[in-house]
């Protein structure tokens, strides 16, 4: 298995054993796939808007043997996941953790918004490292009655992360 960065092994540290994952922006997979690997995911739903990015964690998955225990869906943020479960009619529930790192404040609160309610309601916690706009991601979260749980600043090749998990009361 590849080494993860600081900054993911961070945010892997919040996710609780046995969760059910959604890794949105998950780009070439690694996240999901170690957390899978070291058994504290049950199941992970990898999502991407690009096709190229959604690739690559195709192929990680089928390179680590877990393409059962993944879905890999073509979606910008969490929207497309209520169709795709339908169509594809998978076996697993909604997750119960999202996982959002590598993007901007705004766009990940965003993403929040954008939600589906049926998902929003089952997430017991997001974990999320805004790349921008820190202190007004916090007031974001405020103003969603979104509270910080716990919180790690990491340094990773030369610049500052911060990773933090968060409670949804949406």
């Amino acid at each position: 298995m590849v080494k993860l960065p600081n900054r993911l092994l961070a945010a892997a540290s919040f996710v609780d054993r046995g969760a059910l994952i959604a890794d949105v922006g998950t780009d070439h997979g690694f996240l999901p796939l170690y957390l899978l690997k070291n058994g504290t995911a049950e199941y992970a739903y990898l999502i991407e808007k690009n096709r190229g990015p959604l690739k690559r964690a195709r192929e990680n998955t089928e390179k680590y043997g877990m393409s059962d225990r993944t879905a890999l869906i073509l979606s910008d943020g969490l929207t497309g996941l209520p169709e795709y479960r339908e169509k594809e009619k998978l076996p697993h529930g909604f997750p119960d953790t999202v996982i959002m790192t590598g993007m901007g404040g705004p766009l990940i609160l965003k993403i929040i918004d954008e939600t589906p309610e049926e998902i929003r309601e089952g997430v017991r916690c997001w974990i999320l490292s805004p790349q921008s706009l820190i202190e007004d991601f916090r007031e974001g979260l405020r103003e969603r009655n979104m509270e910080i749980l716990q919180e790690i600043k990491e340094s990773d090749r030369g610049k500052n992360y911060i990773i933090m998990k968060v409670r949804g009361m949406l």
